[in-house]
């Protein structure tokens, strides 16, 4: 008797310390309201927001919560989410103001995150956080701790654009009206990217990038890498400063813009990558014949040309045509399509034609005299230098 009283109570005393083990184990279920911001430069007012709860091994439990941004500031905020996880993925589809060009996009764009909701109730969508994404689900797959992964993720997206990650915050705690270094860092990587693009092209570029950095965390594509710095050497600072500035002066908020300048600059002095300088198009043909702004061409033959651009959206371009005589090249001014041309300069022997809508090619015939050569100067957004200019002759 005194052996099966024994008995029992060891069966009971180790049914006891299995369930408090259980018990121990399993995450309670805990309550948040998540608020945050989606920004390119800010998502607009319609924009949908969606949070997924993820499971230890960072895939969808199931638990999905909505919301919509109501402002064009792009704030959001999703209450009463009940979570046993404390990792989150968050996904934002809407349309966004182009701090480039200074006008709302025409197109939808998607830019996702990842965060770790366990000491904060705020967290941001945007261009790092949406680059990020891939690597960290990669690298904390694969064993590495999440929070290592995160910081290791954010500074191979950076490094991307010669920029260092030290002592900046998560990117998902990044805004890009505020004035810290991370701040500053976020427009700076934002403005590079969308450069002169389309949102489908921007969205091509984002996907590109994310993937061929999530195993390695390298970019390999020489074709992204050119592509970047040629947008990066055609953007105008200035412009992107007032935009976002006057943007959200406009909804009543003053920004402390930080020194996004720097990182640019920074960017474009210590890059490696290989310029092609064609963002902006000077194709080999116009509508009138040869085209004489055809940057890789310096000998023509003939009396009638075409002078054509192909120019992207939000830039601006003059060129420059330099001749001895007044009399050495004249345009035909029925041909004359999206140019607005200067009086001929005879202190200077110049001629400025500058393109009217930046959405549209531009063109016109010009008759130049044989054996006669011209300057041609090419300004591309900044009109107070030349981006390139050739020497070209006639024959």
């Amino acid at each position: 008797m005194k052996r099966l009283l024994l008995l029992s109570l060891s069966a009971t005393i180790a049914t006891v310390l299995f369930l408090s083990g259980c018990t121990k184990d399993k995450v309670r279920p805990f309550n948040k309201a998540i608020s945050g911001a989606v920004q390119k430069g800010p998502f607009l007012s319609g924009t949908s927001v969606m949070l997924y709860e993820l499971d230890k091994d960072y895939s969808q439990t199931g638990k999905t919560f909505y919301t919509q941004i109501t402002n064009n500031i792009g704030s959001f905020q999703i209450d009463k989410v009940a979570l046993t996880s404390n990792f989150v993925a968050l996904r934002a589809d809407g349309f966004y103001f182009n701090e480039v060009c200074g006008s709302n996009s025409i197109s939808q764009l998607t830019l996702n995150a990842i965060s770790d909701v366990s000491n904060t109730n705020s967290l941001n969508v945007n261009i790092l956080t949406h680059l990020e994404k891939p690597r960290v689900e990669y690298l904390a797959k694969n064993g590495m701790a999440y929070d290592a992964a995160k910081k290791m993720a954010q500074s191979e997206v950076l490094n991307i654009f010669n920029i260092s990650s030290t002592g900046i915050q998560n990117s998902e705690y990044l805004d890009i009206s505020n004035n810290g270094n991370g701040d500053g860092i976020l427009l700076a990587v934002s403005a590079i990217l969308q450069g002169y693009r389309t949102e489908s092209e921007l969205s091509s570029l984002l996907t590109t990038i994310s993937v061929d950095l999530s195993s390695d965390g390298i970019l390999d594509n020489t074709l992204v890498k050119s592509s970047l710095i040629d947008h990066a050497l055609l953007l105008d600072t200035v412009s992107i400063r007032n935009n976002i500035t006057n943007y959200y002066l406009n909804l009543g908020i003053t920004p402390s813009i930080h020194n996004f300048e720097y990182y640019i600059k920074q960017f474009i002095n210590n890059s490696t990558y290989t310029a092609t300088n064609t963002v902006i198009n000077y194709p080999a043909m116009g509508d009138f014949g040869d085209n004489i702004l055809n940057k890789s061409k310096l000998t023509f033959s003939g009396s009638t040309f075409s002078v054509r651009v192909l120019p992207q959206k939000c830039t601006r371009v003059k060129i420059n045509i330099h001749s001895s005589d007044i009399t050495d090249f004249t345009y035909v001014f029925n041909s004359l399509y999206n140019w607005n041309v200067s009086q001929y300069d005879e202190t200077n022997k110049v001629q400025s034609f500058t393109v009217i809508n930046s959405e549209q090619a531009a063109d016109v015939s010009i008759m130049l005299k044989p054996g006669k050569t011209f300057l041609i100067e090419y300004f591309e957004n900044d009109f107070s230098k030349a981006a390139f200019s050739k020497t070209i002759k006639v024959n």
